[in-house]
This record gives C-alpha cells, structure tokens and sequence, in this order.
C-alpha cells in the first residue's frame, strides 16, 4: 500500500505549506499589494487541499488497515493510542507553551507570553484543546475520534454509511454558526466548537471505514481508474470553487470565512483526496515512500518550532511575500524531516513522535517477570 504512504507524505508536505504560507501575525499579507499576495494564497490553496482533516482522515484509515491485521480488544487498543498520542501530545504541550517565549522575546511580547503561561486556567486549555500552539488540537481531536472506531466498522460492509459525512459536514457548520451567535465569552465558544468539531467529525471516520471497505473488496483495475477518474473530477471541481475564494484573499489581504460552497468543498477535500490516492494503487509508486512516510506525524509536530526559528531569523526583512514564504516552506520542510528522522532513529526519543515505546517504561515492564522469579 505504497499509495497510503504516499497520503502520509502529502498531509505532512501540505499542512506545511499552509503554516509557512501567511505572515509573521497569521494573516495573508495584509501590508502587501495584492500582485505581491499571488505566491502565498495559491501555496496555501493548494495546501489546503490536504489540510488537517485530510491528515485525520488519512490516520483514521490507516488504523482501519492495522485493526485488520492486527485486532486488539478496544481497551487494549486504546491503551496504544494513549501511547502514540496523548503521551506526545502531553510532552509537546510542555515543549510549546515555553518554547513561544523564544519568537516573544525576539519580537517584544515576552511579557504578554509571561503572563498567559503563569496562569493555570491556560493549562487547562493547553491539556484539553491543545491551546499550547497552533497545531496540537490536532492530537487530542484524533483521539477522541479514534474512540469511536466500533461503530465505524459499520462503514465496512455497508460503505454507503460513509455518505454520512455530508450532513455530518452541513450540521458543523449550523453548530459554528449557533455557537458563535449564543456565546461571547471566546473560551466557551472554543470549548463548545471543539465539542461540536468532535461530533461532526466522526464522518471522516464512517467516510475511511468506507472506503477502506471498498478497497477490501478487491478492485480490479479498470475499477481503480474509475474511482481515480472520479476523484479526480471532483477534486478539480471544488478547485475551481477555491480559486474563487483565492482570488477574494488576493484582493483583500484577508483569509476571511469559508461560506456556502467553499465551505463545502474544503471539508468534503479529504475524502477525495484519500479516494484519490486509493485510485492510484496500481501506479508505480516508489518502494522507499514507506521509509519515509513514518516520520510525517514526527514533521507535523516539529515543524512549527522551525517556522519560529527563521520568523525571528527573518524578522524586519525586506524579503518580498513571495520569497518569503518560500524561505520558511523549504526550511521548514528540511529541518522537520531531518529531525523527525534523527528523534526516529533514537532509543530515547522516538516515542515522542509516535514511533516505538517508551524506553524506562519498556524496561520496566519486561523486567517484572524476573523479580517474580526471583521472588
């Protein structure tokens, strides 16, 4: 299944893409002339087209494909991914919520960052919402969607029951919208969109057990272009839809909100993006994707730490948007993978990025059988 590895690489390369593609304060060059805007929003709509859901959709199969090999009691089953994601996530936590006082110090809010991290209500929302960076809710989130897998199997010998991620998709958006109305309090919105977030997503799990389904069922290869030709067109489609928007940010300098049929499309991307990849199985895909596929979730933790680094590197530039962000894409991308395979091959750290066990924990438990022994 070297084309899932091939989906493992494209979610890591994208969610890259969009982090490193907006300005120093997250915003879409506001500063610049909308000629200069061109580069970074086409980076960032193209790098949405594999965004965070696709990576939970793309995790969510993978781990319909290990259950199959390997079936593990549900308890069993979670105590692993407490292993491979909670205890990361918690390491991680730690590391972000000091390592911003490294960009706040070079850039002059080194007081502001003081004074949010004292606070013990934050950590509270740093451990439930992953508010430690930008990037960790994506663990917590993938976890308590990974809860739900027995029900997902239903999708397996009735893959039309994945078509419910579509209202699942539509009631997300009424709920953000009833959320934002009622509440003002920007923590308890946060709270409740992250209540609704983890409901409405359990369609990507119905929609990767479905199609994890299908491909069980052994298509031939006329079949397999069929489905990528599907794919494919649908992806084009909703392309097109962004360009739409794309040209929307250029104008303004404003990410703005995702309505209607943007809205739609950038959150039905995943599961054409997976049926496409699941398409090309019979092309020929490099054997060695696997190698490196393992270390995608070690990139998408890492990375953000890099992007502050040449942030402060490149602050007070004159570098234009364009090479700008190019600059923190290629940098970004090196040093993360770079890493991810130095923690990777490491005893000591590689659990931190999902990969092996926990190297005192390990030793412990092997060790009890022989103080029983002994005893």
């Amino acid at each position: 299944m070297y084309w899932l590895d091939g989906a493992r690489l494209a979610a890591a390369f994208c969610i890259i893409g969009i982090h490193s593609s907006a300005d120093q304060v997250g915003q879409a060059f506001a500063d610049a002339l909308p000629g200069e805007r061109v580069f970074p929003v086409m980076l960032r709509t193209v790098s949405e087209i594999a965004s965070t859901e696709y990576f939970i959709m793309v995790s969510l199969f993978l781990l319909a494909v290990r259950m199959s090999k390997n079936e593990l009691p549900y308890f069993s089953n979670v105590k692993q991914q407490v292993r491979r994601l909670l205890v990361p996530f918690l390491v991680w936590t730690v590391f972000y919520a000091f390592f911003r006082l490294y960009k706040a110090h070079h850039l002059g809010y080194t007081e502001s960052m003081w004074s949010e991290i004292t606070q013990w209500q934050n950590w509270v929302y740093y451990l439930t919402l992953g508010w430690s960076n930008y990037h960790m809710h994506f663990l917590p989130t993938l976890f308590v969607l990974i809860l739900f897998y027995p029900i997902y199997k239903l999708a397996i010998r009735a893959p039309v029951i994945g078509l419910v991620v579509l209202p699942l998709i539509y009631l997300n958006s009424m709920f953000g919208g009833f959320i934002w109305r009622t509440f003002d309090d920007i923590m308890i919105i946060e709270s409740w969109m992250r209540v609704a977030k983890l409901l409405t997503y359990t369609g990507y799990g119905f929609a990767a057990y479905a199609l994890y389904g299908i491909w069980l069922s052994g298509l031939d290869k006329k079949t397999t272009k069929s489905i990528f030709g599907f794919a494919m067109l649908a992806l084009v489609i909703g392309f097109l839809i962004r360009l739409i928007h794309a040209q929307e940010i250029i104008q303004t300098g404003n990410f703005g909100i995702r309505r209607g049929a943007v809205y739609m499309g950038h959150f039905l991307f995943p599961c054409f993006m997976v049926m496409a990849f699941m398409g090309s199985q019979y092309f020929r895909w490099p054997e060695k994707l696997s190698q490196w596929s393992k270390y995608s979730f070690g990139m998408y933790l890492m990375h953000p730490a890099f992007l502050y680094m040449i942030e402060v590197v490149l602050h007070g530039n004159t570098l234009s948007p364009t090479s700008l962000v190019l600059v923190k894409f290629t940098f970004a991308v090196t040093m993360s993978l770079c890493t991810a395979v130095a923690f990777g091959r490491s005893r000591w750290l590689a659990w931190t990025i999902g990969l092996g066990k926990i190297p005192w924990f390990e030793t412990r438990t092997t060790a009890q059988p022989k103080v029983a022994v002994a005893g």
